[in-house]
């Protein structure tokens, strides 16, 4: 039986088409933001120590990304900082929530860098006729994320945007991978996924029909070795000559 060709190719966002330097010693400083902009729009209640804000949010983020990784779950910008405000044993009208969210929104907002091969290689896809969409996990607002994409041109460059915050699950769940490939025009079979995770993007591609392309990165990202991706790559410069041979 002949392998099918491939007619679109689906990214990741985080650690694939663009990055966020510093996370993990900067995450805190940005709930931190979000707390101060909350005291400043709504001065008049007495709100926990921002100590306690940023440990409940942050919490409640990794909480979110728990079951992601055990259940494919997925959630709201809104559900993931309810919960926060749970454990703050806090309770906020759909205002105050909205005050909270935007706080963080312009905390993250410009964090973004893009990778210098990103851009290129989306106008090479275009020009050979490719489809390409993005498909990322995350519990952002659409709109945080594609304030990204617009501030490093890939906006136009993109056919299909998925986030699975508007989502029921997230990668690897095989239903968000049918879904993007349903929006690309294209079966499953006729597409690749890359991605800098090899449980999230690659082994979801694979369990959805696509092929597989693994963009190795520093990132300390769990590594199973019964995942075997189509191919590996360090930089989306690659991706076009392994395109070809892929359809040769």
């Amino acid at each position: 039986m002949s392998i099918m060709a491939i007619r679109a190719v689906i990214f990741d966002l985080g650690g694939t088409l663009i990055d966020w330097p510093d996370w993990d010693e900067d995450v805190l400083r940005r709930w931190g933001l979000s707390y101060e902009y909350l005291c400043r729009k709504v001065p008049d209640r007495q709100w926990p120590e921002k100590e306690y804000y940023v440990d409940a949010m942050r919490g409640a983020e990794l909480a979110h990304w728990q079951r992601v990784n055990t259940i494919q779950a997925s959630a709201t910008p809104e559900e993931v900082l309810q919960e926060g405000f749970q454990v703050l044993n806090c309770t906020v009208s759909a205002t105050e929530l909205r005050i909270a969210l935007d706080g963080y929104g312009q905390a993250v907002n410009g964090w973004s860098m893009v990778f210098p091969d990103a851009v290129p290689t989306l106008l090479s896809l275009r020009k050979q006729g490719y489809r390409i969409g993005l498909l990322s996990n995350t519990w952002w607002a659409a709109a945080w994320h594609n304030s990204d994409l617009a501030t490093h041109g890939l906006d136009s460059l993109l056919d299909v945007v998925l986030y699975t915050s508007e989502l029921p699950h997230s990668k690897p769940h095989p239903e968000v991978f049918r879904l993007v490939s349903k929006l690309l025009e294209v079966d499953p079979v006729e597409c690749v996924m890359v991605g800098d995770r090899l449980i999230d993007d690659v082994s979801g591609a694979l369990g959805a029909g696509m092929r597989g392309i693994w963009k190795k990165t520093p990132y300390p990202w769990p590594e199973p070795s019964h995942i075997q991706p189509t191919a590996t790559i360090i930089q989306l410069a690659e991706l076009l000559p392994l395109l070809e041979t892929l359809n040769s």
